[in-house]
C-alpha cells in the first residue's frame, strides 16, 4: 500500500502533454517605439500580440492601430494584421490598411493593400494606394510618403477630382487641421 501513491504519480506521467500556447498576449496591448532623436514615438495598439524568437526579434500583431507622426504627416493607420521586426525597425501592415489624419495641414483619408513604416528612413511605403487629399483622389500601385513631405510614386500616380459631396465633406474641416496629441 505504501507504493500506491508512487504508482499513481507515475501513471499520470505517461499521458500526453498539453500543448502550450505560443508566447504572446491577448487583450489590448500598447507598444511605444521611441526614436533616438527624441521625436514623438510611433504608438502601436494591437488586440493580440505574438512573439517570435526569445529576444522579441519579431512581433506578430492582430487588430493593429498605429499613429504615425512624420514632418508634415500625422496619421492614424489601422489594419487587420501586421508585424514589427526589430532588426530593421520595420512595421509591416497587411491590408486592407485604412488611413486618416493630416498631410501638410490638410485632411487625409485613404486605403492601401499593404503598408510598411521604416523607422530609420522615416518614410511610409504603400501598395495599391488610394488617397483623398485637397479635393483630389490620388491612386498609385506603389507610393512612398517621405520625410521631406513628398509623395513618391515610381510607377506613376493618377489624380482625379473627388466627387463634389466628398470634396465638400473634407473642405468643411478646419484648415489647417490640428489633431490632438
Amino acid at each position: 500500500m505504501r507504493w500506491l501513491p508512487l504508482l499513481l504519480v507515475l501513471a499520470g506521467c505517461g499521458g500526453s502533454l498539453a500543448e502550450l500556447p505560443p508566447p504572446g498576449a491577448g487583450g489590448t496591448v500598447v507598444i511605444n517605439i521611441w526614436e533616438p532623436d527624441g521625436s514623438p514615438p510611433t504608438v502601436l495598439v494591437a488586440e493580440r500580440i505574438r512573439q517570435e524568437g526569445g529576444r522579441f526579434e519579431r512581433l506578430h500583431l492582430d487588430g493593429v492601430r498605429a499613429r504615425i507622426v512624420l514632418p508634415g504627416l500625422d496619421c492614424a493607420v489601422s489594419a487587420p494584421s501586421g508585424s514589427w521586426t526589430t532588426a530593421n525597425g520595420q512595421l509591416a501592415l497587411a491590408g486592407p490598411v485604412q488611413l486618416s489624419g493630416t498631410w501638410e495641414g490638410s485632411p487625409l483619408l485613404g486605403t492601401a493593400s499593404a503598408a510598411r513604416l521604416q523607422r530609420e528612413g522615416k518614410s511610409v511605403q504603400f501598395d495599391a494606394l488610394e488617397l483623398w487629399h485637397r479635393g483630389q483622389r490620388l491612386v498609385a500601385p506603389t507610393a512612398e510618403l517621405r520625410q521631406d513631405k513628398s509623395l513618391f510614386a515610381p510607377k506613376g500616380i493618377d489624380s482625379q477630382p473627388l466627387p463634389p459631396e466628398l470634396a465638400a465633406i473634407l473642405s468643411a474641416l478646419p484648415d489647417p487641421l490640428k489633431l490632438p496629441r
